[in-house]
């Protein structure tokens, strides 16, 4: 999300809050990182990026580590962007108030990420079922169709980038047998 200003999150004295049990569980102003011709934001009259992070995972939480990522995947894919619109812009509303924050005027632009990858998980073998080497579910939807190779963090059943890599590098060689043929 950009805003037009920080000053409410300079005069309340913060950079980051965490809000367990909120709708985003951790929000934060971007690091002040410069390169090439980008300046980060030195000063609070000027714009600036703010990261807000949301874990969601359904509502049982009796449900089984796999269950709960697929119910917050699910949540991801299903959220109209009003409703996320709106909760963002409550939620900052409510959180720097204090600092004079107002949401019609320092909201300059929001963006919404759904990385549904991010939701890309091991197994846990207490809750999993017994695959066998080729079957796990993972192995199962990486499978080449034709000339088309799966590449992912999915197919590396990781949420890491060198899972993302590493399947890469597999889908570039299964190609290449097809494609020296």
């Amino acid at each position: 999300m950009l805003l037009s200003n920080w000053r409410a999150w300079k005069k309340l004295g913060i950079g980051l809050f965490c809000a367990p049990g909120s709708y985003y569980a951790v929000s934060m102003l971007d690091f002040p990182v410069s390169m090439g011709g980008y300046e980060f934001s030195r000063n609070p009259d000027e714009p600036i990026i703010v990261h807000m992070e949301r874990f969601p995972k359904g509502d049982d939480m009796n449900a089984s580590p796999r269950e709960q990522s697929k119910a917050g995947r699910r949540e991801l894919y299903t959220t109209s962007f009003e409703t996320i619109e709106r909760e963002t812009r409550g939620q900052l509303a409510d959180a720097l108030m204090d600092g004079g924050f107002d949401p019609a005027k320092d909201i300059a632009a929001i963006t919404v990420n759904r990385w549904g990858h991010g939701y890309a998980s091991g197994y846990n073998f207490k809750f999993d079922p017994d695959y066998q080497a080729g079957d796990f579910p993972h192995e199962v939807g990486r499978t080449r169709f034709g000339r088309i190779a799966i590449a992912n963090s999915d197919a590396g059943a990781e949420a890491l980038l060198d899972a993302a890599l590493d399947q890469a590098q597999r889908a570039i060689e299964e190609l290449r047998g097809i494609w020296d043929r």
